[in-house]
């Protein structure tokens, strides 16, 4: 893996963990600036958490999408 793909993968996690969502079975990899993003996210539950996780993950496609270093974003992310 090229130090680029790591960093840029440091760089979407860091993005990842600003949203209020549980992300503990997310799988992060940027390949060739690709970011690869599997696995499962859900809903913390506490006052004010996220209802739409599928927005937010629209949202976080888009964030990724515009990053220096990401030509392009492959989501296949289970909401449970």
């Amino acid at each position: 893996m090229p130090l680029e793909d790591k960093q840029s993968r440091l760089r979407v996690m860091r993005e990842i963990a600003k949203y209020d969502m549980e992300t503990t079975m997310l799988d992060v990899k940027v390949i060739n600036q690709v970011a690869y993003l599997g696995g499962r996210v859900s809903r913390i539950r506490r006052i004010g958490a996220p209802e739409n996780l599928r927005k937010i993950l629209e949202e976080i496609e888009d964030t990724l999408r515009a990053m220096k270093g990401i030509n392009d974003v492959v989501m296949e992310v289970r909401i449970d």
